[in-house]
């Protein structure tokens, strides 16, 4: 659709109700009131980078109720009263955006450069570090401390004894946290 903003001096639109007079007729209340829509949407605070497509809301709202409008009457106080509606709706629409904005949680703060690099560090060193424990304990680590998974659903997920679970669990711990604080005393 071209807009009147981008220099074009006709809105080409076509309704199934708008009868060719009338078309003729609408095209000159479009480049007569164009710039008028334009201040009003503005003034009722549409934002500069949406008042183009505000200002086509509102000329589809026009072409749509045409034949309503009592033409012996001024197409400014028509025209302003559903622009002033059109902008109302999308301030509406914005303030919703805004509350589905501000209930999403705030992300995770990004870490510089040096944090991602140290932590790619420690876990190329944690992959180390599991690749020589046994297979079983390492894969009970990486259910718990990876996975988030309780004891008993590794239990059930292994089909193992839960208390073995329990064991493997304290005993990769153990592995883990003393190969990386030996890790760590190393220059």
């Amino acid at each position: 659709m071209e807009s009147g903003a981008a220099g074009n001096d006709s809105f080409r639109m076509t309704s199934p109700g708008l009868a060719r007079a009338s078309k003729h007729e609408f095209d000159l209340v479009y480049r007569r009131e164009l710039s008028f829509v334009w201040r009003v949407l503005r003034y009722h605070g549409v934002p500069s980078d949406a008042v183009e497509d505000a200002v086509q809301d509102v000329f589809m709202v026009v072409l749509r109720r045409w034949e309503d409008w009592d033409q012996h009457s001024s197409s400014r106080s028509w025209l302003f009263g559903i622009a002033r509606r059109v902008a109302a709706t999308r301030r509406r629409g914005v303030r919703r955006q805004e509350r589905k904005l501000a209930a999403l949680p705030e992300p995770a703060p990004t870490s510089a450069l040096d944090e991602r690099a140290a932590d790619r560090e420690t876990l190329r060193h944690l992959a180390l570090i599991l690749a020589q424990l046994d297979h079983k304990l390492a894969a009970v680590f990486v259910l718990a401390e990876i996975e988030g998974m309780s004891a008993p659903e590794i239990a059930r997920e292994l089909g193992a004894n839960l208390n073995t679970v329990y064991w493997r669990l304290r005993s990769a711990r153990a592995h883990v946290n003393a190969a990386m604080a030996q890790q760590e005393s190393q220059p």
